[in-house]
């Protein structure tokens, strides 16, 4: 088996473990992969449909490791008991799903040695959640798949490191480690945020009622240009 790309880049930030929960599993290929290379010692997958979990139930088979991994029909981590796993990743669903699982079991999802998220839209919602909650976010990186860019979030419950981050509404979208470690796809990731955020300005201009919240995104479009101009020019 081979990981690539989006997948690829979640594997590599899941730490060595003992038992890893894939919620919303597809074809349960990551968690497959932590067991091959023994990343982890046991996994669970879980997904609230049947189709996704015959998918993983075939991975499963494929690879022999009907007795290495779990598959639980449930929603998020309904299925998984207190203290049953130290690593979790939630990808491939949207930022609001994202936080909304992790709300559900807040007090579980903070005794996780590591949670790797990937919102595939709305990351602008997921940050300040993690702010909120007191998660620090430990890792993050960027990916390109076809003309496609996503991110992913290693994350841990540590309120003081989260009380240190930068809570300004552009560090929500960009984030702080993107800039840090100058992520080689940092400019292409800012200027699509920018690109969606004159998209928001301009629809709410043009919107028949005076909208209230335009001088908010108006001042956000204002701070990703300033950003894009202090890290590479005009």
């Amino acid at each position: 088996m081979e990981l690539k790309g989006r997948l690829r880049l979640i594997y590599d930030m899941i730490p060595p473990c003992d038992t890893l929960c894939d919620i919303g599993t597809d074809h349960a290929l990551v968690p497959a992969f932590a067991l091959l290379n023994k990343r982890c010692r046991c996994a669970i997958a879980t997904d609230i449909r049947e189709g996704p979990l015959e998918r993983a139930r075939r991975t499963l088979d494929a690879y022999n490791l009907q007795d290495a991994m779990e598959l639980r029909l449930g929603n998020g981590l309904e299925p998984i008991s207190e203290d049953e796993t130290d690593v979790i990743v939630l990808a491939g669903m949207g930022g609001v799903l994202i936080t909304e699982l992790l709300e559900a079991r807040i007090e579980q999802v903070k005794k996780a040695k590591r949670i790797i998220l990937q919102p595939m839209h709305a990351q602008e919602v997921v940050r300040p959640f993690l702010w909120q909650h007191g998660f620090a976010v430990v890792d993050e990186a960027l990916i390109q798949e076809g003309s496609k860019l996503y991110q992913v979030l290693a994350v841990c419950h540590d309120a003081k490191a989260s009380a240190r981050a930068r809570k300004d509404p552009v560090y929500a979208t960009v984030g702080e480690g993107l800039i840090r470690k100058r992520d080689p796809l940092l400019k292409a990731w800012l200027c699509d945020r920018m690109r969606r955020q004159r998209k928001i300005v301009d629809g709410l201009k043009k919107a028949a009622c005076p909208a209230p919240n335009l001088e908010q995104e108006e001042n956000l479009l204002k701070d990703m240009e300033r950003l894009y101009g202090s890290l590479f020019g005009k």
